[in-house]
Parts: C-alpha cells; sequence; structure tokens
C-alpha cells in the first residue's frame, strides 16, 4: 500500500530552496510534469516578484546550467531549470526513495506531498535525510485507503 507525506522544510536545507530564495518575495510553486530527461524537478511557476529580476538572480547561481522562461501568464512566469551539477541531497533523496512528488511550494520554507509505492520508502527517505542531515519535518502521513472519498484525496494532496 502506498504512503502519501506532507513535509516541510527550510529553503536553506535544499539547493532548490536557496537558489530560488535569494528573491524576497518570490512564491515558487513546481509544475507537475513528468520530464522525459533524468532531471527531478526541471519546470516551476514564480509569482510575487519582478520576473526579469529574478531570472537574473537565478542566472547568477553557480549551480545553475540554464534558466528558460516558457510562460509568462498575469505577472506569473513558469520556468525550466537544468542544473549545473547533481549536488541537491533533498530532491536526490527524493528520487533514490522512489518517491513521486505530487505538489510542492514554497519561498523561506517549502511545503511537499510526497507519494512512496510503501512505508518502507517513506522510512528510507526519513533514514537518507537524517544521514544528509537535511532537516525535515514529516506533518502527516497516511495510506490512500485511509481516505473516505475521491475528494478527500485531492484535498490532502493540495497544499
Amino acid at each position: 500500500m502506498s504512503a502519501i507525506t506532507h513535509m516541510t522544510v527550510d529553503a536553506d536545507e535544499f539547493l532548490l530552496g536557496r537558489v530560488l530564495s535569494r528573491d524576497p518575495g518570490a512564491e515558487v510553486e513546481l509544475e507537475r510534469a513528468v520530464p522525459a530527461a533524468n532531471q527531478v524537478m526541471p519546470y516551476l511557476w514564480v509569482a510575487g516578484v519582478q520576473l526579469p529580476e529574478f531570472e537574473r538572480r537565478v542566472r547568477t547561481s553557480p549551480h545553475v546550467r540554464r534558466l528558460v522562461a516558457v510562460d509568462v501568464v498575469n505577472n506569473q512566469g513558469m520556468y525550466r531549470i537544468e542544473w549545473a551539477d547533481d549536488g541537491e541531497s533533498l530532491l536526490h533523496g527524493i528520487r533514490e526513495t522512489g518517491a513521486t512528488i505530487l505538489s510542492a511550494r514554497g519561498a523561506d520554507t517549502w511545503k511537499f506531498v510526497l507519494q512512496f509505492e510503501d512505508y518502507g520508502g517513506l522510512a528510507r527517505f526519513h533514514n537518507y535525510c537524517r544521514q544528509k542531515d537535511i532537516d525535515v519535518s514529516l506533518d502527516m502521513a497516511y495510506s490512500p485507503d485511509e481516505l473516505e472519498a475521491t475528494s478527500e484525496y485531492d484535498r490532502r494532496t493540495e497544499l
């Protein structure tokens, strides 16, 4: 039985959070898409900032190979980000433990909803974070069979 977890992590605990939190006021939401490439999170939506300034700041990070503006809608930008290295421990842990990111958004603090194939995957992820000294708060964990209706499932996967 799969396990779904809601977790909170400070931006300074993972590379994506550190790179994107350099722009005060930025609200970032990861796009739910299945990338064909081997990257965990290549697409994100950004709001709450001047997009040209955001782009300039992110592109100056030595960890970012390329930032591509895909769309701009109502002062929100959708970007594809390519990392210069694979130094992202949190995202690497998500990938290595077989988790699926159902949703993720943040600024100074990030909220993730992850789905694991089973509770063993969740335990491996938790152990991975402890070994890498990533301070993650697991706020809630449940199995889909614990939910009474589809609408309840939809509500719980939203942040």
